[in-house]
């Protein structure tokens, strides 16, 4: 599996290279399957794994049923983005440093859809709380700060 997140990640640098980030999502996601084996007969990424293998809160836990749940980035696509722009703006972007980056911030949860709605309700969907980006705030670069605005808990 090492051999094809590799070869995820070579497309993820390229992408980032050539500032195209629209597409970062696939690959993202596959190299996530990859990285955690979800994959098909065949050794093809299987997105719908990703549902069931993500951490559950505690509301997707007790519905017990996968189809009244969906699967989200921990943190969200666009503020991975802004992390991989940063790598550029830095002139520090490599196949190591999105890796580290990656391994550090890629993560999926399972959440209910009225949890869902919750964090689109408060705007975290998309974005993170302001005190993510304060140094001298509690929950600076906390993942989990805008599930705990929404009153999402993990157990």
């Amino acid at each position: 599996m090492d051999y094809y997140a590799g070869i995820e990640l070579q497309h993820i640098y390229l992408e980032v290279y050539a500032e195209r980030y629209h597409s970062l999502r696939q690959y993202f996601e596959a190299y996530y399957c990859y990285r955690h084996g979800l994959v098909t007969r065949q050794n093809k990424p299987d997105w719908a794994q990703i549902l069931p293998h993500a951490m559950p809160s505690k509301a997707a836990r007790a519905t017990g049923y996968l189809k009244l749940c969906v699967s989200e980035l921990k943190l969200p696509l666009e503020v991975m983005v802004g992390k991989l722009k940063t790598l550029v703006r830095d002139d520090e972007l490599s196949v190591a440093a999105i890796q580290h980056l990656l391994e550090q911030e890629l993560a999926y949860v399972r959440i209910t859809r009225e949890e869902w709605k919750r964090l689109k309700d408060k705007g975290l969907l998309t974005a993170m709380p302001a005190d993510y980006y304060r140094p001298d705030a509690q929950c600076y670069q906390d993942a989990d700060s805008r599930f705990q605005r929404a009153a999402i808990s993990f157990s």
